[in-house]
């Protein structure tokens, strides 16, 4: 008897264990973070991996699966999709869309294509990821629902319009900055509050702007920071309440036939005009 409850008991353990990584293996967020520069070249920002991993950090403490590439592994073809290039592996076991939340911390810049982010180190003779080579989310044979960019003018707002290509895959929520950000100690604690308050209170989106927003005082070094974000959906609705969307809330994929953009009146950033009121 004693035995027979000993095998149930061994039995109950396994099974209570094998859910338990069933379901911090559903959902994984990643980062991929440069902090010095191979020969696609850029300043020294030595804070960006931080920023990156308390995000991954909080994540892992939430429950999720978590992943990452940093310095001389962040390259183009891990961005790309395969359907723009026959080299990109954004869907292989090494690319960005595998994660369902990630996370990209590099320098950034803009022209009329839109967003350019700066690999480590160059690949196929290209060192600027473009949005014109990204396909993101589950339409293009991705996981992704929320891609989060900490990097210069990112979601700059005058092309923001250009995030229509790359969410064709039916990712849910970009995010990113509209003009300078900034790296450094006192950033680092923003991104771990991201996966925090975006697992449980409100819609990842609406954390981003209460989070990455500063005005110019002297707690932050006198730099205005404007983030902006992004929300897909079919209909104008659905863009709309994709700004409510939780790391945990799993909602289906939709079309993206319309955009919803959340930013902050009148913020004025280095790097970028006003944004209107």
């Amino acid at each position: 008897m004693e035995k027979k409850y000993l095998n149930v008991l061994l039995l109950c353990l396994v099974l209570f264990g094998s859910i338990n990584y069933q379901a911090k293996a559903a959902d994984q967020a990643r980062s991929y973070a440069i902090t010095h520069w191979g020969n696609c070249g850029g300043s020294t920002r030595v804070w960006w991996d931080d920023m990156c991993m308390a995000w991954r950090k909080r994540m892992d403490s939430k429950g999720w699966n978590v992943w990452w590439n940093n310095f001389h592994l962040v390259k183009i073809s891990k961005f790309t999709d395969p359907v723009y290039a026959a080299w990109g592996k954004d869907n292989g076991w090494s690319g960005i869309d595998k994660g369902h939340a990630s996370l990209i911390c590099t320098h950034g810049g803009h022209n009329s294509n839109g967003w350019y982010g700066v690999m480590h180190t160059q690949e196929n003779g290209e060192c600027n990821l473009n949005v014109n080579q990204m396909k993101i989310g589950p339409a293009s044979g991705g996981r992704m629902r929320f891609y989060h960019m900490s990097s210069c003018n990112s979601v700059r707002w005058n092309l923001k319009t250009k995030w229509f290509g790359p969410a064709s895959g039916k990712v849910h929520v970009i995010t990113g900055f509209h003009g300078y950000m900034y790296i450094g100690r006192k950033y680092v604690g923003e991104y771990r509050d991201l996966a925090k308050y975006g697992y449980t209170s409100k819609g990842v989106g609406k954390v981003w702007m209460d989070k990455m927003h500063h005005v110019d005082h002297w707690y932050n070094a006198w730099k205005t920071v404007c983030p902006i974000s992004l929300g897909f959906g079919n209909t104008a609705s659905a863009a709309s309440n994709a700004q409510n969307e939780r790391y945990t809330s799993r909602w289906s994929n939709k079309t993206p036939y319309w955009m919803n953009y959340r930013w902050k009146s009148k913020c004025n950033p280095n790097g970028g005009p006003k944004l209107p009121k």
